[in-house]
């Protein structure tokens, strides 16, 4: 009978410290971004949807190429009422299909800027550079490679969508 409230106490202490360590090991730190506000230029010829992360990119350009295969699994796989639309400045499309070794993907809404009139009117001269934006406002920009598979990323784009919410 002695040992019963040792036995517990053990028990107790044994859990209380690892719910403690879990908690501690979270490493998923939110990825950095810079916040906007405003209105977004114009999507045109983009697909339906609330929010959309335009995402310069090219298939030249090293970072770029870095972060294509988590780029691509959240294309094909984004959050609720988001789109995703990539902005190549390739010169052609034979450039992407190369790199690709066909078509770009197709969850990829890719659309060739060889002017930069898209880079010019969303303030972009540095590759890969992404802009989430809602409901025709500008919601963050993400320069550099990013881990858009992690699930930080994914749930830092569901919170930002959620809170541009009219």
């Amino acid at each position: 009978m002695d040992n019963v409230p040792r036995r517990m106490a053990f028990v107790f202490t044994v859990l209380l410290i690892a719910v403690h360590s879990l908690a501690g090991c979270r490493a998923d730190v939110p990825p950095e971004y810079v916040r906007l506000r405003g209105p977004a230029p114009a999507l045109r010829d983009v697909p339906p949807s609330r929010s959309h992360l335009v995402v310069f990119w090219a298939s030249w350009c090293a970072p770029c190429r870095e972060e294509t295969p988590a780029l691509r699994a959240l294309a094909e796989a984004p959050p609720p009422g988001l789109a995703v639309v990539v902005v190549s400045h390739d010169e052609d499309m034979d450039s992407v299909t190369r790199f690709f070794g066909g078509d770009a993907p197709a969850s990829w809404h890719l659309r060739l800027d060889t002017d930069r009139q898209w880079a010019r009117a969303f303030g972009v001269d540095t590759l890969p550079t992404s802009v989430l934006v809602a409901d025709g406002r500008l919601l963050a920009r993400f320069q550099g490679p990013r881990r858009w598979d992690s699930g930080a990323m994914r749930r830092l784009l569901e919170r930002l969508v959620e809170q541009s919410a009219p």
